[in-house]
């Protein structure tokens, strides 16, 4: 019976069946064109929205694909899943394409592979769907397009394992000429997907550290130095500022700066120098709110570090170390200790906090908070309540903004 069960398998994974693998072919270059454009996006810190398009910006209110992207399951031992993501469709395209164009005698092989690929790829998007679902509450759209393809590809790949298909005769022009629909279709692929880089670079707003170069008479503030059109300001904002937030500037003014941050974040780290600068020249004109949020898992007990230091007049320097020694994978907490003794915090009053959790439930209120008001990642900054768009994060425009709102304040 065994014996029998096993050259039924052969058979089976022996037939072309050409139609059915072109599918699975198709479905992996998709897969690609989203990995690829899902790493555009997150170069581009999701700025509007997860597929990019300002118009679709309003629904995708129920997507997170920063928190998702930025979280503990958005990499794999060190390296993104987006790079996992392209290599396993680019594995999953080529095992179809050898399927289709080889001869039966070495067919069996490539689909086993392709089995095995498929079926770890299957229970890898079992865990991505669990872990937005439950851990972080919200979900990547772009990750639940790639989801989708995996388990239409598993499920084809299933019918294939499970039915019979007698073998037909395969013809020497038959191939070459699937060849060449295959080669066109893969060099197709590799042409949007050049577009989807290329577009993002030459589209892309400018970078804060290019637009700080440049003065104000080289580019218009109309242009340059405006609040974020497409997500509503946020009405009660000053509502939004808790007693353990750490802060900085006057409480007295009529400006409010807020901004969210995540000591792991890279682009946190090379704000925070121009956010320093802004401090120190409007520190009489805006009251500037920080709020730590956890996008990692690995961020808890740095976050809980920063509230704590908040508590003692020491954020700053706090948060200076832990950007100086940023890493993938975060801080241990024997890190946090010794940079609580350097700043001349008390380490053992510190450890007890981390242990017990003190700031554990407020940081995670702060998140979901966050995320109710339309804040998709970080960092991100908030003047009186309107959205400052990353091309604007430069002292040039953040003090332009404020200097708008104080007058807007004024004239009121």
């Amino acid at each position: 019976m065994a014996r029998q069960n096993l050259s039924g398998l052969r058979g089976r994974l022996r037939s072309r069946r050409a139609g059915l693998n072109r599918w699975i072919f198709g479905l992996a270059l998709i897969g690609l064109l989203d990995t690829t454009h899902l790493w555009v996006q997150q170069q581009r810190q999701f700025e509007e929205g997860c597929f990019g398009v300002a118009s679709l910006a309003p629904l995708e209110k129920a997507f997170d694909c920063a928190a998702v992207v930025q979280s503990a399951a958005g990499t794999l031992l060190g390296v993104s899943n987006t790079i996992w993501g392209a290599l396993f469709y680019a594995a999953v395209a080529l095992l179809s394409a050898l399927a289709l164009t080889r001869p039966a005698l070495y067919r069996q092989r490539y689909k086993l592979l392709r089995s095995g690929l498929l079926g770890v790829g299957l229970l890898y998007t079992f865990y991505l769907l669990y872990y937005q679902a439950f851990e972080l509450a919200t979900f990547c759209a772009l990750c639940l397009v790639s989801a989708g393809l995996v388990l239409t590809m598993a499920g084809l790949q299933a019918y294939e394992l499970f039915t019979f298909r007698p073998a037909t005769m395969e013809r020497p022009e038959r191939l070459r000429n699937e060849r060449m629909i295959l080669s066109g279709l893969a060099l197709a692929t590799l042409l949007l997907m050049g577009a989807d880089v290329y577009l993002n670079e030459a589209f892309a707003p400018k970078a804060p550290a290019t637009a700080a170069r440049q003065t104000p008479e080289a580019q218009p503030a109309a242009q340059t130095c405006a609040f974020d059109t497409e997500r509503p300001p946020v009405r009660y904002y000053r509502e939004l500022i808790m007693m353990n937030d750490p802060t900085a500037g006057n409480p007295e003014a009529k400006v409010v700066v807020i901004e969210y941050l995540d000591p792991n974040c890279p682009h946190c780290k090379n704000l925070h120098p121009i956010m320093k600068q802004v401090v120190e020249q409007y520190g009489l004109q805006a009251y500037f709110v920080f709020k730590p949020i956890p996008l990692w898992e690995f961020s808890i007990p740095q976050v809980a570090a920063l509230y704590a230091a908040a508590r003692e007049g020491k954020f700053e320097a706090m948060l200076e170390a832990q950007f100086a020694r940023q890493r993938s994978g975060g801080l241990s907490v024997e890190e946090l200790l010794n940079i609580a003794q350097e700043i001349g915090m008390d380490p053992d009053q510190l450890a007890e906090q981390l242990n017990e959790g003190t700031f554990n439930e407020y940081m995670m209120r702060q998140r979901r908070q966050a995320g109710m008001i339309g804040v998709r990642g970080v960092p991100t900054i908030l003047i009186n309540g309107h959205f400052v768009p990353g091309y604007a994060r430069t002292v040039e425009c953040l003090g332009q903004l404020i200097e708008q709102q104080a007058g807007a304040s004024d004239s009121e």
